[in-house]
């Protein structure tokens, strides 16, 4: 029987250990409409290196934004690790990367008329009667008990008793 050379048997146990480089691709996990914002992810197996493709994350997260009513979206900077399995020092070996995107632009550009009037906030504060800020809170309390409405409904609505 031949003896395997000891170069070949440490440059294989080096290739097991370090893992293969993968391509992954993002995809949108979470976000909020309200906040303008999406989440894009991508998930890691033990003995994978990942290489990924931030652009694709950019217009992922840009086509979710002007479903929105936005114009674009830009990444927050930086990334979150969620970790699904450690290996035995203590090191995170699978789980998932997020990235956070803020879509920026006109949000209400797209956003349908409706019927929606506030009441008129009082000019003046008479005994009693609600001051202008109290007003808003009190019709900012009163929207967010409203349900059904469109994401674009409700931002308009807020503009609309913010004075925007």
């Amino acid at each position: 029987m031949r003896a395997i050379p000891l170069a070949l048997l440490a440059l294989a146990a080096t290739a097991a250990v370090t893992g293969c480089a993968t391509k992954k691709d993002f995809y949108a996990m979470g976000g909020s409409r309200a906040d303008g914002t999406v989440d894009m992810a991508y998930d890691f197996a033990p003995f994978e290196k990942p290489v990924v493709n931030r652009s694709q994350a950019q217009s992922i997260a840009k086509a979710k934004c002007q479903v929105w009513g936005y114009q674009d979206a830009e990444s927050f900077g930086g990334q979150q690790q969620n970790c699904h399995q450690f290996n035995g020092y203590g090191s995170c070996v699978a789980g998932q990367i997020v990235i956070k995107y803020q879509c920026i632009g006109d949000g209400a550009q797209n956003a349908p008329a409706s019927s929606f009037a506030p009441t008129a906030a009082p000019s003046a504060t008479p005994p009693g009667a609600l001051s202008r800020d109290q007003w808003k809170q009190q019709q900012l309390q009163k929207l967010g008990q409203e349900t059904g409405l469109s994401y674009e409904e409700y931002q308009r609505r807020y503009r609309q008793i913010m004075g925007q």
